[in-house]
């Protein structure tokens, strides 16, 4: 069954964000559709509404939600489980299946795009490689930047920097909280330093 959703949608030409009342369609057999409780809001989404565009574009990549709809090929989540939605497929390499970012049919004909997701939504289908299924019990309303800033946070942390137990960093300009949280754990229980800059 076709659900009503209220999506945020960058216009194709230079113009304010607006809210559009759209229809979700029913879930291709590899689609899961969401009723969402929160979304991350990330610089990601600034670069989208000043760059250049050829279509709509609809926004978001991070959120925490409840399954009210799946396709027929989806198995590892069923309507009425909390789940977080991210832009990282969560099985890529074991899954031939190929991955499809979201669009999005708008009432004046015209098709929205995503960078893979869209999460400024009160609803929203994603291909299943976008859904990951979190414990009923977790928090609703701040866990939806797990989906990105925490992950982005802890892959600077262990890949970029590479980090070892005991050693001491220095961070500077922190996003979403991820990254001192990853370089207090990876770094050996020591806590964080948090100073404000002089200027």
């Amino acid at each position: 069954m076709p659900t009503p959703a209220r999506v945020a949608v960058v216009p194709k030409e230079k113009g304010l964000l607006s809210i559009v009342e759209v229809v979700l369609p029913d879930p291709l057999p590899h689609e899961v559709v969401i009723k969402q409780f929160s979304s991350g809001v990330c610089h990601s989404q600034l670069h989208q509404i000043h760059n250049p565009r050829e279509t709509p574009v609809v926004l978001g990549h991070e959120s925490t939600g409840v399954v009210i709809a799946k396709g027929s090929h989806v198995s590892h989540v069923k309507e009425g489980d909390s789940v977080m939605v991210t832009w990282v497929p969560r099985n890529k390499a074991d899954n031939p299946q190929p991955t499809r970012p979201a669009t999005l049919k708008l009432p004046d004909g015209t098709t929205a795009v995503s960078q893979n997701v869209f999460t400024w939504a009160d609803k929203t289908i994603a291909d299943e490689q976008y859904v990951v299924r979190i414990p009923d019990d977790t928090a609703k309303d701040v866990t939806s930047v797990i989906a990105c800033a925490v992950i982005t946070g802890a892959g600077a942390v262990l890949y970029t920097a590479g980090v070892k137990k005991g050693e001491s960093v220095a961070v500077f300009g922190v996003g979403g909280g991820g990254t001192l949280r990853n370089c207090r754990s990876e770094g050996g229980g020591r806590r964080p330093d948090y100073r404000r800059g002089s200027g």
